[in-house]
């Protein structure tokens, strides 16, 4: 499972490995700068050059970036930068500026005017890595403009310099956009949230052997394949539809039939024995053409969700809400009922999250476990609206330990909040998710794991994930453009078919 951590849990693995192997900081060093060479040279994406360009900081990460320096320097011009400004070199910094031959041209930036880079050249970011807790002083702006500016692909070490790993990095500080980051062993929170996108690029991780103390613990974790695998459970010979589980899926209007189509579509597609969808009549007629093995359960009223009855729970597993019921009166209090007499695992997306969002009394009688699934919007209407995403992921935290509920904040990489504290990062999906109907499209896929028997946690992370995963296979078929929340569903088999694989 891909680690994700703060800069002090780094900082105690770089510790605690250095103990147990036991190694010293510069052949730790020498290790990250041969693997992220490694890195770098199978990169199949990277133009070809002949050119390498490196900015080498004061401190550490200007250390691993004149272990690169050597080990480039065999295959290509390299030019090392020196962008210290007399700030005094840390220790190893300074031995690898020792080891730096006349194979590579050395400059002290602040001694040039003018800096040539030719075609084919690449820029490599080693200026400051994890440890920045400020912001950059106004000498190194210069710096980040070429950086910034450059036609060429520029690299990160280990982070962007500039990048705060742990808290927001205000819009006011200069920091390096680069177009990708070869990181150490762990992802990085600011890595994962979208104002960091332009910073950050592509992700790159790379395996320097850390190892991790006894009773290590953070309070983010990513959802990766290894992890989604072991959750996901294997079909029996002898099972049948009634021991696979059956959901009941209250969703649709007149207004929005679709939303009630897509959800009971993808939760037949994952795994589920039945689905009963209760829905106005106007949504139902279009039922058996689209979902044929969907049950039907007429509600009162011909284009609305207006009554619930305890009765419909009866030899059901799981119940999802939500998906384009509208918000009329009658549908606030059918919702109301429903909440008050439901004790199945419970599952509130789209409208249901709107009605609670006008009726916030009703969020401590949600029960323990209960699935919300938002988008930004929808949370921030939950709650409050967040100064930057760190303020969000603080205020999701929150919510999800004081109501004592999973929270699963979609965007990219979605985050799921459970009522413990800790946050999982989804590492499935594509940008090809952001078009309409794909929220009903999870809801459908985590109904039919909540009726599986899967734990509501197990529902929300499996769910998560297969819903990514079947997105990203879509674009064997479709671009990111192209791609709509039908595609996912069509491809739900084959994100089963690859995990399981």
């Amino acid at each position: 499972m891909i680690g994700l951590v703060n800069v002090q849990q780094v900082r105690d693995c770089e510790k605690y490995t250095m103990q147990m192997e036991p190694i010293n900081s510069i052949n730790l060093m020498e290790r990250a700068g041969n693997q992220f060479v490694k890195e770098l040279l199978q990169d199949s994406s990277l133009p070809k050059f002949e050119n390498v360009f490196i900015f080498i900081g004061p401190g550490n990460n200007g250390g691993d970036g004149l272990v690169i320096a050597r080990l480039l320097s065999d295959q290509f011009k390299v030019t090392v930068i020196d962008c210290h400004f007399n700030h005094p070199y840390s220790p190893d910094c300074l031995t690898n500026w020792n080891r730096i031959d006349d194979s590579c041209t050395r400059i002290n930036f602040s001694e040039t005017d003018e800096l040539i880079i030719p075609k084919k050249s690449i820029l490599i970011d080693a200026l400051f890595g994890i440890g920045l807790s400020r912001p950059l002083e106004e000498s190194y702006l210069p710096i980040i403009n070429i950086l910034n500016n450059t036609p060429d692909p520029v690299i990160a070490v280990d982070v962007p310099s500039g990048l705060f790993c742990d808290m927001h990095t205000p819009n006011t500080n200069y920091c390096v956009h680069a177009d990708k980051t070869y990181t150490f062993q762990f992802l990085k929170p600011a890595f994962l949230l979208p104002e960091n996108d332009l910073c950050v690029g592509d992700i790159h991780l790379i395996d320097i052997q850390l190892q991790i103390p006894v009773n290590f613990e953070s309070d983010f974790f990513a959802i990766d394949h290894s992890l989604a695998k072991s959750i996901l459970k294997y079909p029996k010979r002898y099972a049948h539809k009634g021991s696979n589980g059956h959901g009941l899926l209250i969703a649709g209007s007149k207004q929005m039939p679709g939303s009630a189509l897509l959800a009971a579509e993808a939760a037949m597609r994952s795994g589920i024995g039945k689905v009963t969808l209760h829905a106005p009549e106007s949504v139902l007629n279009s039922l058996t053409i689209r979902v044929p093995e969907a049950l039907h359960h007429f509600d009162e009223n011909v284009n609305f969700f207006s009554h619930f009855d305890p009765e419909e729970l009866d030899n059901k597993q799981a119940l999802a809400v939500g998906c384009g019921i509208g918000t009329s009166t009658k549908t606030i209090s059918a919702l109301k009922d429903l909440l008050h007499d439901n004790y199945l695992p419970l599952i509130l997306d789209a409208d249901a999250l709107n009605i609670l969002s006008q009726n916030k009394t009703w969020l401590a009688y949600l029960p323990q476990n209960c699935i919300l699934t938002p988008h930004y919007k929808e949370f921030e209407r939950l709650t409050e609206k967040a100064t930057d995403d760190f303020d969000r992921l603080a205020k999701l935290k929150n919510f999800a330990k004081k109501y004592q509920v999973i929270v699963i904040l979609k965007g990219a990489h979605t985050a799921i909040a459970f009522p413990n504290g800790k946050i999982a990062f989804n590492l499935s999906g594509n940008p090809g998710l952001a078009t309409a109907g794909t929220g009903d499209v999870l809801t459908g896929i985590i109904l039919s794991l909540s009726a599986q028997n899967y734990t509501p946690s197990e529902a929300a992370i499996l769910g998560t994930f297969i819903h990514g995963l079947a997105a990203d296979c879509a674009l064997k078929e479709q671009s990111t453009q192209s791609l709509i929340a039908s595609d996912v569903i069509k491809h739900l088999g084959n994100a089963f078919s690859n995990l399981e694989k």
